[in-house]
């Protein structure tokens, strides 16, 4: 793996627990009637994760970050042997958000197609007003993304930086998943604490 590679794959890493907290509070938050605050608050949460989702998942043409570019014409070999391409990356997405392909499709769509006629650009013109995405469609992609980054660093190097490579591996593995969500749930938790103030 070449130092530019394992730069895009800390930027994927990146937007996808940033996506997954975004989501977290989403939750924590949503269900509130208390205050215009927490409508506020739950709608910049849903924006943030949608914005990011999409800077790993959107379009490939104008993302940098997009996971297509790491994984396009390549396979990689996790620890266990597992081979991972492009096409093992789809199904893998597909199958984490529960939905079949042309309905993982129409879902792209509508969250791409949301982001930039509401979140990005300012289509004022529209009659219709911005819908959030399931979020937890949206959650649990970015999970499983993180997954994959996992599977990929064991069986990969990196010798032009071993220093940043191994620091990057190191750090995905002390905070899987499971840990990750652990310590998003204590924020979430003080965030129901405050909503219910």
């Amino acid at each position: 793996m070449t130092l530019k590679d394992l730069e895009l794959l800390w930027q994927i890493e990146v937007h996808c627990e940033r996506c997954i907290r975004a989501c977290a509070y989403f939750f924590a938050v949503s269900g509130s009637d208390s205050s215009n605050l927490w409508s506020f608050t739950q709608n910049c949460y849903a924006e943030t994760a949608i914005i990011h989702w999409c800077k790993t998942f959107g379009s490939h043409s104008s993302e940098p970050t997009h996971f297509k570019h790491f994984f396009e014409n390549r396979c990689f070999h996790a620890g266990d042997g597992t081979a991972i391409t492009l096409d093992t990356v789809r199904k893998r997405l597909r199958h984490a958000s529960g939905l079949d392909d042309n309905q993982y499709t129409d879902f792209w769509k509508g969250v791409k197609d949301g982001r930039d006629t509401f979140f990005v650009h300012n289509e004022f013109s529209k009659q219709n007003h911005p819908s959030f995405p399931d979020l937890n469609i949206v959650q649990q992609t970015c999970l499983e993304m993180r997954e994959i980054i996992h599977a990929v660093l064991s069986g990969e190097d990196c010798s032009e930086d071993s220093d940043f490579f191994q620091n990057f591996c190191d750090l995905v593995q002390w905070n899987r998943n499971p840990k990750y969500l652990r310590d998003i749930e204590k924020d979430c938790k003080a965030l129901t604490r405050a909503i219910n103030v």
